[in-house]
């Protein structure tokens, strides 16, 4: 049955587009609503069973965060990349010779300061900075542990992360 009016327009026609309209509206909203819960849990899941885990990293990117680069005459390098899913964070692991050890890791380091050096070993840590100081896509601390092996080598464990 055709309603029509005076002016030519079908009211069945205009009622059947709404309805339509308010069909599909709704079906999206209610994928929205059942969807997006379970695109979040998936997420989360993820997050929490990946984030955190440490894992191997490249050197050049670990120095790159630490603002620093690698002694010359390091061995036995380890780089791991053991921050979570809201920071960054590194730590690096090489052996070297005693000799001038405070002056290379002052060198190689340029953003850490001498904090203590006894007979065991050395310890530095980053200078107080200002996050408009610290150079853009850097760690915000740096600490630096050299302990004195046997044998007139050193290992030293540099940890760079964000809080």
């Amino acid at each position: 049955m055709h309603t029509e009016r005076a002016d030519g327009v079908d009211r069945t026609d205009r009622r059947a587009k709404r309805a339509g309209w308010a069909t599909r509206l709704s079906l999206t909203l209610l994928g929205v609503v059942l969807i997006a819960p379970l695109a979040c849990f998936g997420f989360l899941a993820l997050l929490l069973t990946q984030g955190g885990k440490p894992h191997a990293a490249t050197c050049s990117e670990a120095m790159g965060f630490a603002g620093g680069s690698m002694p010359a005459e390091a061995t036995e390098t380890v780089c791991t990349d053991d921050g979570g899913w809201l920071d960054r964070g590194y730590t690096v692991e090489f052996r070297m010779p005693r000799a001038e050890l405070a002056t290379r890791l002052a060198a190689a380091f340029p953003r850490v300061r001498l904090g203590t050096d006894n007979a065991t070993g050395l310890s530095f840590a980053n200078a107080q900075e200002t996050d408009a100081a610290r150079p853009g896509g850097q760690a915000m601390f740096l600490y630096l542990d050299a302990t004195f092996d046997a044998g007139g080598t050193a290992r030293v464990r540099l940890r760079a992360f964000d809080a």
